[in-house]
């Protein structure tokens, strides 16, 4: 799946995204809790204020992608390369991340209250 129109204030909850090419994609306000989104491109999209709750972004590329204020409480963000995202305000409360992980969600500015961290992952992106 590729797009270039707006996604914007959808409701793409549970739906299965997974491998998708979503690159600079408007997802602003879309609820997508529950989805699966393993291995999805997500560069350069706009996820602010997003319902990421629940979701599997295991291996998703969030490169570049704003996710300010966006909720990923309960996310599955192993192995997600999340490299020059924007995580400002975004909560990450019960989210499963690898340790390395951590420090780069951290200096985007994620809420990292009780992120569940584990000590590996893949080599760095």
């Amino acid at each position: 799946m590729t797009t270039s129109e707006s996604l914007a204030k959808k409701n793409l909850s549970h739906v299965n995204l997974a491998t998708a090419d979503l690159t600079g994609a408007d997802l602003q306000k879309t609820s997508l809790r529950g989805a699966t989104l393993k291995e999805t491109n997500l560069e350069g999209a706009d996820l602010t204020e997003a319902d990421l709750s629940h979701a599997n972004l295991a291996g998703a590329s969030l490169h570049g992608a704003t996710a300010a204020h966006a909720n990923l409480q309960d996310a599955d963000l192993r192995d997600a390369d999340l490299r020059g995202a924007n995580l400002r305000g975004a909560r990450l409360t019960g989210a499963k991340l690898y340790e390395d992980q951590r420090a780069e969600a951290a200096s985007a500015g994620a809420d990292l209250d009780d992120a569940k961290s584990e000590d590996t992952g893949s080599p760095a992106h």
